[in-house]
């Protein structure tokens, strides 16, 4: 089992929202128009291009989630740019955007700048 820890350094200020439970994450070169509505991030660890598939963990404090389903390039901008966009939940019958992936549990997990997120493959 493999781990990737990385380290929130900020949250714009749109980038939490009770209504639309989705989480999206970049590494400090996102561009601004896009680290308003972001949690940004710095990887501590070398990220790799397969660092999640269904059934992987991804870790915020010591809340676990598991990954239910990944669009096909959401490790390849997750390695690239730090990005992808996290759902906790999708209405029946939506389609997963191909730089996403849907958790489980369907809860936004509560993130503070200077917490750890862990990648568990």
């Amino acid at each position: 089992m493999s781990m990737i820890s990385s380290k929130i350094v900020e949250i714009g200020e749109l980038a939490i929202s009770e209504e639309y439970p989705i989480l999206i994450l970049f590494n400090t070169t996102a561009p601004a128009e896009f680290k308003e509505i972001s949690v940004i991030h710095e990887f501590k660890d070398a990220p790799q291009k397969d660092m999640l598939k269904k059934g992987s963990k991804i870790m915020f404090g010591n809340t676990t989630y598991t990954v239910e389903d990944i669009g096909y390039v959401a490790n390849q901008t997750l390695y690239d740019l730090g990005h992808i966009s996290l759902y906790f939940g999708l209405e029946e019958g939506t389609n997963i955007l191909p730089g996403s992936a849907v958790l489980t549990p369907y809860k936004l997990p509560e993130v503070k700048v200077g917490d750890t997120i862990r990648f568990i493959k």
